[in-house]
Parts: C-alpha cells; structure tokens; sequence
C-alpha cells in the first residue's frame, strides 16, 4: 500500500486528486486500533487489497479472501499504513501522531551494555539497543510460505518517524496558516465533512 500511494502520488494522484486514493486511505484509517497502530496480518496481500480497494471492494487476504486482522497492533505495518497516508497526502495530522506515538513507545531504550555480545553473534533477549522488538510475520511468498524480513523492524520505523516528523510540521504550518484545524480530534473522513472515519 505505501509504495502503491507513493507511485500514484509521484503523478498527482493524492487525497484531494483522486477519488481512488481517498477510498485507500478511508480503508487504512478503518483499521487503525485505539492505541494508533495496525494489526494487519500476514496473510493480508498488499498488493491486492490496493488493487481491490481502489475498485471500491474491501482487502482480502491471500489465504482467506477477506481482510484478516491480527491480534496485535505491529509496528511495521502501523510504519507502512502511515507512510501511505503520508504519500496520499492525507490532511488531518491526529491518526498519523496517534500511530507516531505508538512506534516510539514500542522503541527499546538505549544502554551501552546491551550492545555487547554475550558471546559471539548472539544478544541478550532484553536487549537495549534503541531498537523494536520482532513481533508477528511480514509477509508470505508465493501464497504458500511464511517470511520474517527482520530488518524491517529498523528500517520503516526510522523511515515514517522521520518521514513524520517533516510532514507533520508541514502541516502544522499549513494549519497555522489557516488558522484553523481539521475537526476538534484530528480524525476526519478524506472528504473533509469532519464526522470521523
């Protein structure tokens, strides 16, 4: 989904263009969790639910043929839910900051000790490393097997924090500029008719 919504935007295609990549993020925004994340499941296939969305029909999983939630919010793919709002140019700051928060306070606290080895090539469990924790499967190859993509949990936090931190003082600027804000709770449909998503 972020890289499908970074392409349409690279050509103009953004919240307030397209009616596609409204329905994308009012989809997104339906599964974001109380506590700001997603919980998308492995068995989710991305790039089929893109394309079954923006043809006004809801995501479906490779294996189930229906969106399957995972029990927990996962910190990569609230990353990437994020990111594609972002990339939509999605106007309300409120879901992204509640998910912002919540990668950071899943964020391992830093302690020179833990950078150690135990012994060669392995770490401490509890390590504290200012990195996040390996939670639940990325994705699936070939509709059959399971991969864990363990760099993923370094790299898309540290990419939408800092994709984030600029977007949101974007909009706050903008905001500014208006003198005004999106709703009261910074959760509004893509329309903008402010009745929450």
């Amino acid at each position: 989904m972020q890289f499908a919504l970074e392409s349409l935007s690279l050509v103009g295609e953004t919240c307030e263009t397209s009616a596609s990549v409204r329905r994308a993020c009012e989809f997104i925004l339906s599964h974001q969790r109380d506590d700001g994340g997603f919980g998308e499941s492995y068995k989710v296939s991305y790039l089929l639910f893109l394309y079954r969305c923006c043809l006004d029909s809801l995501g479906q999983s490779c294996e189930q043929s229906r969106w399957v939630e995972h029990e927990n919010t996962q910190v990569v793919q609230t990353c990437w839910a994020i990111m594609a709002l972002m990339y939509a140019k999605y106007p309300y700051p409120g879901p992204i900051e509640k998910a912002v928060r919540l990668v950071m306070s899943r964020q391992r606290p830093v302690s020179t000790s833990s950078l150690i080895p135990k012994r060669k090539g392995t770490y401490d469990d509890g390590r504290q490393d200012g990195s996040w924790p390996q939670e639940a499967i990325e994705g699936v190859f070939n509709k059959t097997c399971a991969i864990a993509y363990p760099n993923f949990k370094f790299s898309f936090p540290i990419w939408m924090l800092g994709k984030a931190h600029w977007y949101l003082k974007e909009l706050k600027s903008e905001s500014d500029g208006r003198n005004g804000s999106a709703n009261g709770n910074g959760h509004a449909h893509v329309n903008g008719n402010g009745n929450g998503v």
